[in-house]
């Protein structure tokens, strides 16, 4: 077996994916806490790095496999992240939510370079609306977060913005990589 053809990853891939079959909640958002055999043994908990990741899998599925499953279940996690993560009149995104509501309103850095990466992926599906969202996540990453003196984004603030004092690579790091998916 070849682990490095473009079969096998393909194969892994979907086998990958069969594995989250029933992902979805109905009542929103994707599941995110599953045992080894894949019974989901936390239905409550929605963290904001594993709701855009999710998104992006299912974004990427759908380019690549073009299956219809995979861009609703993207639409779905979209409207998740917007409707409940998404705090519209700070701009900000919860950190976690608990049965449909905010259980920690604290920004993070690392969390919104995730949302941009899930708004980036999702235009890349062909979901135009989110290139509305990503560009509004980016001007509130630089208002809020962007540090011109030092050249880098801090780390984390509060739900009104108040900026704590750690500065880290994560956080940048992965801001660089969504902004080249966008």
């Amino acid at each position: 077996m070849n682990f490095r053809t473009r079969s096998f990853l393909l194969s892994h891939v979907r086998r990958t994916l069969d594995f989250y079959e029933n992902s979805v909640d109905p009542k929103g958002g994707i599941y995110q806490f599953y045992k080894d055999d894949g019974t989901i043994y936390d239905p409550h908990t929605r963290h904001l790095v594993s709701s855009t990741r999710f998104v992006y899998n299912y974004a990427m599925a759908y380019v690549h496999f073009g299956n219809e499953d995979y861009l609703e279940r993207t639409r779905h996690g979209l409207d998740f992240i917007r409707n409940v993560h998404r705090n519209p009149e700070t701009g900000g995104y919860a950190w976690v939510v608990y049965d449909g509501k905010v259980a920690d309103d604290a920004n993070h850095c690392y969390g919104l370079a995730f949302v941009m990466l899930a708004y980036a992926c999702a235009v890349r599906a062909g979901i135009e609306e989110a290139r509305d969202w990503l560009r509004e996540t980016y001007d509130v990453m630089e208002e809020h977060f962007w540090l011109k003196d030092k050249g880098l984004y801090a780390s984390e603030a509060t739900g009104d913005w108040q900026l704590n004092d750690y500065r880290g690579q994560n956080d940048n790091m992965h801001s660089c990589e969504a902004m080249l998916a966008a």
